[in-house]
């Protein structure tokens, strides 16, 4: 098989965006194919996009329209398979050396997701540790529905590195439109997530594989979410230093014992040609 068909939804942040390609790149090597929604709120964004694109990582790129539709058409498009999903704050910051038919293999009629933003190592926000119920090659199986819908061992939707077979989650969503949901002031992808969560017991699958060290964590650097209070880089200022020709430099974050799917670690920029 190709490498699996890898929705990321990006929004004014281009720059960011890029390191997680450049980290799919190098620590998941022709595994992913990367197909990126953008949105950009000001012409300085889009022009970062625009850079981005002229960078020719690998990605296609289409500009968001109606997010609920693009979601629905990107899963259509690839029906018969399976797909992924990135926000474009995640870094992968390990690597996987495997294949993606390899990858895609596990999911079997138990497994509901490979996730790779989970592993024993995500300790620090869990109410309980994992308890396998089989091992094999660096992954293991657990059963989310042991695990609080609200731990990140127990959620049953994420946007942040896992892998579904399609026709299995649009069984799932049913055509819903995720109008009802617990937070009105969420955005789709946490629409999605809150009706994955309020609807767990309806998953027909009860196990989760992912490897025993968690592959993806995500940046909390800022948020475009406008109830968001955290702001360590803020957009603006990252997007300046992109168009003027620097990016996160990769090699200057430490991973080091990353305990959570969230991290905020600092980073320096290095020049690119």
């Amino acid at each position: 098989m190709g490498k699996i068909p890898t929705l990321i939804v990006s929004k004014n942040r281009a720059c960011q965006l890029r390191l997680l390609l450049e980290s799919l790149q190098f620590n998941a090597t022709g595994i992913f194919q990367p197909y990126v929604l953008w949105t950009a709120d000001t012409i300085d964004f889009e022009k970062g996009y625009n850079q981005l694109i002229s960078e020719n990582m690998g990605a296609f790129f289409v500009r968001e329209t109606y997010l609920l539709s693009n979601f629905y058409n990107f899963l259509n498009q690839f029906r018969e398979g399976h797909f992924a999903l990135f926000m474009d704050d995640c870094i992968f910051y390990r690597p996987l050396r495997i294949t993606a038919e390899e990858l895609t293999s596990k999911l079997d009629h138990e497994t509901w997701a490979v996730n790779l933003r989970v592993g024993n190592n995500n300790v620090s926000e869990n109410e309980k540790p994992l308890d396998p119920v089989s091992e094999d090659g660096g992954f293991l199986k657990y059963n989310f529905k042991e695990h609080s819908a609200f731990d990140s061992y127990g959620f049953c939707f994420s946007w942040d590195g896992v892998i579904y077979k399609t026709h299995a989650v649009m069984d799932f969503f049913d055509g819903s439109d995720f109008t009802e949901t617990d937070n009105l002031w969420a955005i789709l992808p946490q629409r999605i997530e809150n009706f994955a969560t309020n609807n767990r017991d309806k998953c027909p699958k009860d196990l989760v594989c992912c490897p025993n060290k968690s592959c993806v964590v995500s940046m909390n650097y800022n948020s475009t979410h406008p109830s968001a209070e955290f702001d360590a880089a803020p957009l603006d200022q990252l997007n300046y230093g992109y168009l003027s020709g620097a990016v996160i430099d990769f090699s200057s974050i430490n991973f080091d014992r990353i305990a959570s799917t969230h991290e905020e670690r600092e980073f320096s920029l290095r020049r690119i040609a």
